[in-house]
């Protein structure tokens, strides 16, 4: 069992109010998925208009690409957003806030890690496209650099902000062990 998850969590004699710092990170959460649902349906419909009215394959696959590779974003949003829905910010004690706030902090850092692993696919496909003259490949090359780029700032912006709140949070608490 991680040495984490055996250690005792308590509050410091400092005022601090717990309940209005879960407050802060579920609100913070719940923006950034509305940003990322937001994103999703603007490229879902902007892509499907575009992949339907396009004469030119390449932007028909761009378009294309962007509408299905946010349909796995729309799916993260709407989940996401359903799991906090009925959160009570009062509900988590210091050790269980701690848990989830470092447990966010880390999921994005992972996930900014894996959207470089999309620019450099979407590289892959859009230089292999060009040099086989496939204008399906460029175009869903394009389409992934968009969505990388994207999904790289969003997982960097919600791990800093997630890691700024985890850090507020251990500076109100003790951790010993049991």
């Amino acid at each position: 069992m991680p040495l984490a998850l055996v250690l005792s969590v308590s509050l410091c004699a400092a005022p601090f109010e717990l309940g209005a710092w879960n407050a802060q990170r579920l609100q913070t959460q719940g923006i950034g998925l509305g940003v990322l649902g937001a994103w999703a349906v603007g490229n879902i419909a902007v892509g499907a208009i575009g992949a339907a009215r396009s004469n030119d394959e390449r932007i028909a696959w761009l378009h294309l690409g962007n509408a299905l590779w946010n349909t796995v974003n729309l799916g993260l949003s709407v989940g996401g957003l359903a799991a906090q829905w009925n959160a009570d910010p009062n509900s988590f004690d210091a050790k269980q806030s701690l848990r989830e706030s470092s447990s966010a902090a880390t999921i994005f850092g992972v996930n900014a890690g894996i959207d470089v692993g999309y620019l450099a696919t979407a590289a892959f496909l859009w230089q292999r496209g060009l040099a086989h003259d496939d204008a399906r490949m460029v175009g869903v090359g394009q389409a992934l650099v968009i969505q990388g780029a994207f999904l790289f700032v969003f997982d960097v912006v919600m791990g800093v902000l997630q890691g700024l709140l985890t850090g507020q949070l251990l500076d109100h608490v003790t951790i010993t062990a049991p």
